[in-house]
C-alpha cells in the first residue's frame, strides 16, 4: 500500500517571526537614518544663518566701528526672510556686548543638532561657544569677537 503525502501549504510560525524581525530592523535603521539626516540638515541651515548674521553685523558696525548697538531688531532687516528663526521653531537672539564683540543665543537647540553645531563652530577662531549639549534642548551662546 502506497501512501501519498500532500505537500504542506502555508508558512510556519518561525518563518513569520523571522520576517517580522527583519522588517523591524529595517524600520529602526530607517528611523535612525532619518533622524540623523534631519539633524545634519538643521545644523547646516543654522551654520548658513550664523554666517549671514556675521556678515550683516559687520555691515551694521562698519559706519561706527563698534558692535555695541547690535540687537535682533537692528540685524533682522538685513537678513533674508526668517533669518533669525531656527529650523526647530525657536529663534536667534542677538545682543551687542562691546566694541568688538556680540553674542548670538540659539534657543532650545536639540541635543543632536547642538553637538553638530558646536563641532562646526569650534573651527572658527572668532567664535566662542558656551552652553553644554546634554540630553535635553539647551541654549547655545555663540560669542563673536572681531579680529581675535
Amino acid at each position: 500500500m502506497k501512501r501519498f503525502f500532500r505537500s504542506i501549504l502555508g508558512v510556519t510560525l518561525l518563518e513569520i517571526m523571522l520576517v517580522l524581525a527583519i522588517a523591524a530592523m529595517v524600520i529602526v535603521m530607517s528611523i535612525r537614518y532619518y533622524q540623523s539626516a534631519t539633524a545634519s540638515q538643521q545644523a547646516n541651515t543654522v551654520m548658513q544663518q550664523v554666517q549671514g548674521i556675521i556678515a550683516a553685523a559687520d555691515n551694521f558696525a562698519q559706519p561706527t566701528g563698534t558692535y555695541s548697538g547690535i540687537t535682533s531688531a537692528n540685524i533682522g532687516p538685513l537678513l533674508p526672510a526668517q533669518g533669525l528663526s531656527l529650523p526647530w521653531g525657536a529663534s536667534i537672539a542677538l545682543s551687542g556686548a562691546g566694541a568688538n564683540t556680540y553674542t548670538m543665543t540659539l534657543t532650545s537647540t536639540p541635543p543632536a543638532v547642538c553637538r553638530l553645531i558646536s563641532g562646526k563652530l569650534a573651527s572658527n577662531r572668532s567664535l566662542t561657544i558656551t552652553g553644554a549639549c546634554g540630553t535635553a534642548a539647551a541654549n547655545v551662546v555663540v560669542k563673536y569677537t572681531a579680529n581675535p
